[in-house]
């Protein structure tokens, strides 16, 4: 029951993080992956992980190890020292109801730490400038997942029902403006507590057509900026800092012309930004070349 890899892999982060884009039932990645993953998190190491030998259910337990050069531990040119720049311990707890429903339930602790992590904004000013985070952040992730079919027969009709949540912890060091320095070169302590979810359902309503909806939510939480509270600056020179909880409805349809192929199209409205809302719409046509392998769960 022990399972190795090494090399460049998803880490096992979450529950979408380790699936292939083309097998995702929507066209992009949720709120919550882009904000806590960077859209979705490859690491460069090796990751373990132990199927136990048990009967009624599905168990699993395991670790990985990376060198952190992605969001949230890189970039890996702003660390200074030698070692690994990620550590990952996650489970995964599962089994079936009848002959028709199957459920999975999983949590994941991934430990990084960033130095000089930059991000661009605007200051109060208007001037555009790159700040840097250098912080021990730590992500819990927790997922669940149901599917359904009739009597096990998932080529007629079927429902999963999907959904994560996210919730990180960042402390350490804000280097601001450390580019254009319009208002100088400062640094203090930071602290931050972030979280996010989604949740998704997807129908199959024919053998070769399905329906679903997704909804995604961040929450800003709590975050500390030693600039700010000593007064050394102010608030607006941290917008993408600022309290605001974005927000996206996703609708889908698409047609599978075969086991190849999939034709799709979605309709989001998206509320990332403050103050200006987003209508989005995608037509995405997925195709498959060649042998491949089963899908994960």
């Amino acid at each position: 029951g022990l399972i190795a890899k090494a090399g460049r892999y998803f880490a096992g982060v979450g529950y979408l993080n380790e699936i292939h884009a083309h097998a995702w039932d929507f066209a992009d990645a949720p709120l919550a992956s882009k904000a806590f993953l960077g859209n979705r998190l490859a690491e460069d190491g090796f990751q373990v992980k132990w199927l136990a030998p048990t009967d009624e259910v599905y168990l699993d337990f395991g670790m990985g190890i990376g060198r952190g050069r992605k969001f949230p531990a890189g970039p890996d040119n702003g660390r200074d020292k030698n070692g690994f720049g990620s550590a990952n311990f996650f489970a995964h707890l599962g089994g079936d109801i009848g002959a028709g429903t199957a459920w999975q339930l999983g949590a994941s602790y991934l430990r990084s730490h960033p130095q000089n992590r930059a991000y661009a904004d605007l200051d109060s000013t208007g001037t555009s400038v790159s700040n840097g985070i250098s912080a021990k952040s730590r992500l819990l992730a927790l997922s669940g997942v149901l599917k359904w079919s009739p009597n096990g027969n998932s080529t007629v009709n079927n429902f999963k029902l999907q959904g994560e949540y996210f919730r990180r912890n960042e402390s350490g060091a804000l280097s601001y403006d450390t580019a254009a320095a319009s208002l100088g070169t400062r640094t203090g302590p930071y602290r931050s507590t972030q979280s996010g979810w989604y949740a998704q359902g997807v129908y199959q309503f024919e053998p070769q057509w399905r329906a679903g909806y997704r909804y995604d939510r961040l929450n800003p939480g709590t975050t500390s900026i030693g600039l700010v509270d000593a007064g050394t600056l102010s608030a607006a020179d941290f917008p993408i800092l600022a309290r605001y909880r974005p927000t996206r409805s996703t609708w889908m349809l698409d047609w599978s012309g075969s086991e190849f192929s999939r034709l799709r199209l979605q309709v989001a409205r998206d509320r990332s930004r403050n103050g200006q809302p987003d209508n989005q719409v995608v037509l995405q046509y997925i195709m498959s070349l060649g042998a491949h392998g089963a899908h994960k769960f």
